[in-house]
């Protein structure tokens, strides 16, 4: 009778373990993550198992329990059957919404291809024509800098205040349909991360910060017309910041003709963000960006900068000992170097001469 009672005990003891069992597994695939939460992009590659992907999903809190996403999968004989894509989840979605998904949901995505050189504006306007999110949207995330600013260590130096001009990475991007405008971003972010880590061991330049970098890369990008010649042009702006070139540079004006037209704004009648026309009126605007009115680096970048120029920015020719150049009469992109006032006037008259 003893050891009636102690099986009877034993039954109900795993039929207890069992139910409660049953009553977590059931309740882990129908209660999401979240009440509320932001859009995740999640890539599953060619081949990958069931349960790497469910440990993955645990790491980008889309779920909670990866076993419980690898046997629901078993159950309902997807394992090994979820497609490779790249996909838009939400902690907001129940494991049998991500499975559903992760079979047929891939995301239909648009190219994007944001060239070397535009401000923010300019990027905007690009991501708007995609249909994606407004112009308007993406410069209200793209204005407010720090909101990113703990998740990238690299925008640690961004002054209060200062949005993620020059730190957008020009590229091409593939892009979800119904990405948000902080997805957009965060992916052009990251791109800069991957972008920056290839100079940041080799930084040339003393004592200066990743902001510092970029903003002179910026100005690179702007006035240099050809790659091969951006160091050389880096050295031209780093020499003429060095405190024994101040008398020969009006106590260390970079004097960069695009901070200008960054200080200047859209021009209406040319339909541009960079003026071609710039007058001796426009030369005194009150900006801070005017480098040809106050003396060294303008508060932040005044474009997005390429890896060509954050490289010549970081590591500018150390044996160019200019303070100027001018566009040559070949009219090719080139340029001349001058070390002297007077070798870089007569350069500059040869130029007026030949147009």
């Amino acid at each position: 009778m003893r050891h009636v009672r102690a099986l009877m005990l034993g039954i109900a003891l795993i039929a207890l373990v069992a139910s409660c069992a049953g009553y977590v597994f059931l309740g882990e695939i129908r209660n999401p993550v979240a009440t509320e939460g932001d859009p995740v992009e999640f890539i599953v590659a060619p081949g990958e198992a069931t349960a790497d992907i469910a440990t993955r999903l645990r790491s980008a809190d889309l779920i909670r329990q990866p076993a419980v996403f690898t046997l629901l999968a078993r159950l309902r004989g997807l394992d090994g059957k979820l497609q490779a894509g790249r996909y838009v989840l939400s902690p907001t979605m129940t494991m049998s919404q991500m499975l559903i998904t992760l079979q047929s949901g891939k995301v239909e995505e648009l190219q994007i291809t944001i060239p070397e050189g535009l401000r923010l504006e300019e990027i905007a306007a690009i991501v708007e024509k995609t249909g994606i999110v407004s112009a308007a949207a993406f410069l209200r995330v793209a204005h407010d800098g720090a909101h990113f600013r703990d998740q990238y260590f690299l925008l640690n130096g961004l002054p209060t205040g200062a949005s993620l001009e020059g730190y957008l990475f020009p590229d091409t991007y593939r892009i979800a349909k119904d990405a948000s405008a902080e997805t957009i971003i965060a992916a052009m972010l990251d791109r800069f991360a991957e972008q920056y880590a290839a100079i940041e061991r080799d930084v040339r330049v003393q004592n200066v910060s990743v902001h510092q970098i970029v903003t002179m890369a910026a100005i690179v990008q702007r006035e240099a017309a050809l790659p091969r010649e951006m160091p050389t042009i880096s050295a031209v702006f780093w020499n003429r910041l060095r405190p024994e070139n101040a008398p020969i540079v009006s106590g260390g004006q970079l004097g960069a003709d695009p901070t200008v037209q960054y200080a200047l704004g859209y021009s209406a009648a040319e339909h541009s963000w960079w003026r071609k026309a710039i007058t001796v009126t426009d030369l005194q605007i009150d900006s801070p960006y005017n480098t040809r009115r106050y003396p060294g680096l303008p508060p932040g970048p005044i474009a997005a900068p390429g890896l060509d120029a954050l490289r010549a920015a970081a590591q500018p020719d150390s044996t160019a000992r200019y303070l100027f150049f001018v566009a040559s009469c070949a009219k090719d992109g080139t340029h001349k170097f001058a070390t002297g006032i007077d070798e870089f006037q007569s350069y500059a008259a040869e130029y007026l001469a030949c147009q």
